[in-house]
């Protein structure tokens, strides 16, 4: 649910059959269904500058962004996209991405298209769409058909897609993924940021969520039974938390209220984690371990930086 909107209360739901369906918790009916991936979606959320713009991430490693107000989809991320799209100068024409010109297609085209349709649709082995080069070149259906597979085509991750993060800030997003690598992306342009963020390791084949603090400026991301935490902008790694889990961590939140970090996990527990010293660079911090606390003891590595709480 967007905690942004001041309009619509809709839920985003992920589904096993590739559909990204909206539902309006007040009369529980399902109000939107978007088409588009080619995998089952894994994780969805809301974006933080729009109340009207949702996102997808699915087990092939697509991330898909969709406007409520409008069919289709409306951007798909791309990993090797690192640029800006260019514009054309002032009173020129930008020819960069730029469609081809619409050709018309003679008579003899427009018979030979009908016929091969009228002949498809009497076919019950036919294809519902028809190939990309059986359409007249620089039609509006080629042009579309062209544009459908090279969308397709493009990944955000080189595996499946775990967690989906917009920051609070409305201007960057994270994204991970199973190929161990966490993305930071322009949320404007849509652009990879291309920021390293070491030590990603990601084997979970479902979702993980990450979480960042208030001001978008450190994040938190679960790896195994710890929790590796980075500076958002620069992939700096400031601390480490481990021992408040035996078993893999599933989901972390940040609660900007008392600037503790709850973790869930396999192992049936909650961990409370507090922070101190995330300002300062990891090789001018010495261990001090962690506090005990709930019946647990947590520490952090040697880059120090934190420590658990307790339980709930």
């Amino acid at each position: 649910m967007s905690y942004v909107s001041a309009s619509h209360c809709l839920i985003a739901c992920g589904c096993e059959d590739t559909n990204l369906r909206l539902c309006d918790p007040t009369s529980g009916a399902i109000t939107h269904v978007f088409h588009g991936h080619r995998d089952a979606i894994w994780v969805t959320a809301w974006a933080t500058h729009a109340e009207y713009e949702v996102l997808s991430g699915d087990g092939a490693g697509q991330v898909r962004v969709w406007d409520v107000r409008r069919a289709g989809c409306r951007a798909v991320l791309d990993q090797y996209a690192t640029q800006r799209p260019a514009r054309g100068p002032p009173g020129g024409s930008a020819e960069l991405d730029a469609p081809p010109p619409f050709v018309p297609a003679s008579k003899k085209q427009r018979r030979g298209l009908g016929s091969l349709a009228g002949s498809l649709a009497g076919s019950a082995s036919a294809p519902a769409l028809l190939a990309t080069d059986e359409l007249p070149p620089g039609s509006p259906g080629a042009v579309a058909a062209a544009g459908r597979m090279k969308e397709s085509a493009l990944r955000a991750h080189s595996g499946g897609v775990t967690a989906l993060l917009p920051c609070p800030d409305g201007l960057s997003l994270l994204t991970a993924g199973t190929d161990g690598r966490m993305r930071l992306w322009d949320a404007a342009s849509r652009t990879n940021r291309l920021v390293g963020y070491e030590g990603t390791h990601n084997r979970a084949l479902r979702a993980r969520t990450v979480a960042v603090t208030e001001d978008a400026r450190v994040v938190f991301y679960p790896t195994g039974s710890s929790i590796n935490v980075y500076e958002v902008d620069n992939g700096r790694s400031l601390t480490g938390l481990q021992g408040g889990h035996t078993e893999s961590i599933n989901c972390v939140q940040y609660n900007p209220a008392t600037g503790e970090l709850y973790s869930g996990a396999n192992d049936k527990r909650i961990a409370v984690w507090s922070f101190a010293g995330l300002d300062t660079p990891v090789d001018d911090v010495e261990d001090e371990g962690g506090e005990e606390g709930g019946g647990g003891r947590g520490r952090q590595d040697d880059r120090g930086g934190g420590g658990m709480r307790g339980y709930y």
